[in-house]
């Protein structure tokens, strides 16, 4: 059955999506418990319930906040993939932009334009050459460059977001000096995300084959 829940900013988070792993049970826990099941701080837990993470009864009165456990896990969840999602849109509409710059010098090079049968020849040639690079291991196809990129940026995401946390059990950082340590994570992340949109997953350099008069011979 779909459950939803809504955020103080309106956005929806579906729960079917974010489910809780097998054996792990709801519970409701104070900001402290929720802490130690999130395996993090409490300055992050009142960091995250600012950024909008939902709170099941804000207190008061001398009563504590009330989490439930499923909801924090499956807005970090959302959230995570939200981050994520951001990027990759960045990329793409870099990549979109790069378009509008493609063929620019093609008038230039009418002149020198290839007939049909030159053009299945030189495509020809290019991909002996690759297959034959990318069995000696000089080429490596884009996809598995992606998947460990992916897979390395997610570790380095993970543990510079873990890093504060892990500052503060280790060292007994007070709530001002584990505040300090979040902000400069989170300055890091920020600097990270905007290389990489900056970069919009550019392909790598386009390798020069030489003269095209030359692979005839």
């Amino acid at each position: 059955m779909t459950e939803l829940i809504t955020l103080d900013s309106g956005e929806v988070i579906d729960l079917s999506r974010y489910p809780l792993p097998s054996g792990i049970e709801d519970e409701v826990y104070n900001i402290q418990l929720m802490a130690k099941a999130m395996n993090t701080s409490t300055v992050t837990v009142n960091k995250w319930i600012d950024a909008g993470m939902p709170v099941e009864n804000p207190g008061g009165n001398g009563r504590s906040y009330e989490l439930r456990f499923s909801h924090c896990y499956a807005w970090r969840k959302w959230r995570e993939g939200k981050d994520q999602a951001a990027v990759k849109a960045k990329a793409s509409s870099a990549a979109q932009k790069a378009m509008l710059f493609v063929g620019e010098d093609d008038e230039a090079a009418a002149d020198n334009a290839l007939s049909a049968k030159e053009v299945r020849e030189w495509s020809e040639a290019v991909i002996l050459r690759d297959k034959a690079a990318l069995q000696r291991g000089d080429l490596i196809k884009r996809g598995d460059v992606q998947g460990v990129m992916e897979k390395l940026l997610g570790t380095v995401r993970r543990t510079i977001t873990n890093m504060p946390d892990w500052l503060e059990q280790e060292f007994s950082l007070s709530p001002r000096q584990a505040d300090k340590a979040q902000t400069y994570a989170d300055g890091l992340l920020d600097e990270l995300r905007l290389q990489l949109e900056r970069q919009g997953y550019q392909t790598a350099d386009v390798i020069d084959f030489g003269d095209r008069d030359t692979l005839a011979e």
